[in-house]
């Protein structure tokens, strides 16, 4: 049966919060082009107005859920990265990590304080030359889903960081005591529980002490291919691992867990098993676990704010005669 951390595990991986790939999507685009018009409950006249805000650039300095954490249940981190300026009422100019650059975007209004810029709808809370607070809003299709959407995004202009508050977005952008109490005690339920484990920010590490093995951590890259998000390096850390001179050839998919304490135990397989011979292959890998992984390689548990706790990785073994 299904541990609920695998269950967390396959829905982050295929079924992403909406509202990330609306957010990420934009930045990496250099089109301009408008999206589907969507609609909400009771579209109101639209009286927003960038004026107030033309040519002042703003640098995210904060991103939260809806109940202040900047991580969600699964130890999935939001985090502060965008950057804008609003031009006029129809274009702004948003930093492409592709291109290490700004790019102009138009911005089309939805009414109710929504806009649309670089393919991703956000609602206008407040607006100054200080600040901004915007929410990230979450489409399926055409169909905006408000109750959904969560996010919420703190922008300080880069006058009001450098010569108000006398500090950068970098500082303003760490989680706080609430995170960490947040962390703290689902850590603790984590190591009392194997199936409560959730990602660690600062992932698993894995080295080989004999020759015989070798280990590689298939690290992500941020690029095209995934909206610059490299988030599945740490919410699914997945390791190559060869095994020379094994008693016999074998390869194995399978997710383990890391406690705290750096000890490994067997999860699951994700390999499709006729259920004649789940039993003898669950064994197998046990022994494979207890017989080469235990003993040839050196393992680091995963943290997340300085706190280590149990998570999970996938474990790619293969052996070779």
């Amino acid at each position: 049966m299904h541990n609920a951390l695998t269950m967390n595990f396959i829905r982050y991986t295929f079924l992403k919060p909406l509202w990330l790939f609306t957010f990420l999507f934009a930045i990496i685009s250099t089109s301009c082009n408008r999206g589907k018009l969507i609609h909400h409950d009771e579209k109101k006249k639209d009286t927003l107005s960038f004026k107030p805000v033309y040519g002042i650039p703003f640098t995210e300095v904060r991103r939260r859920l809806k109940n202040g954490m900047s991580f969600d249940d699964n130890g999935f981190q939001i985090e502060p990265s965008y950057k804008i300026t609003f031009l006029n009422n129809d274009s702004a100019s948003v930093y492409s990590p592709e291109k290490k650059q700004f790019i102009n975007f138009y911005v089309f209004m939805e009414g109710d304080s929504i806009f649309n810029v670089a393919r991703s709808y956000f609602k206008m809370m407040q607006m100054s030359k200080d600040s901004l607070k915007l929410q990230v809003l979450e489409v399926q299709g055409d169909t905006l889903h408000m109750k959904h959407s969560l996010v919420y995004m703190t922008f300080y202009s880069n006058d009001y960081l450098k010569n108000v508050l006398k500090t950068d977005a970098a500082t303003l952008g760490k989680p706080d005591k609430q995170d960490t109490l947040f962390i703290k005690k689902k850590a603790e339920l984590a190591d009392r529980i194997p199936d409560s484990a959730f990602a660690a920010r600062i992932p698993v590490t894995l080295e080989s002490r004999s020759p015989r093995v070798t280990v590689k951590y298939l690290a992500v890259k941020p690029d095209v291919s995934n909206n610059f998000d490299d988030s599945d390096g740490y919410m699914n850390p997945e390791f190559n691992i060869t095994i020379n001179k094994a008693y016999e050839n074998f390869s194995y998919s399978f997710w383990a867990f890391i406690d705290d304490k750096g000890q490994m135990y067997f999860d699951r397989s994700i390999d499709y098993i006729m259920p004649e011979y789940r039993e003898s292959t669950t064994k197998t890998i046990k022994a494979i676990m207890d017989g080469y992984l235990k003993y040839y390689l050196i393992v680091k548990p995963g943290n997340t704010l300085g706190i280590v706790h149990t998570s999970a990785v996938l474990l790619n073994v293969v052996g070779r005669k």
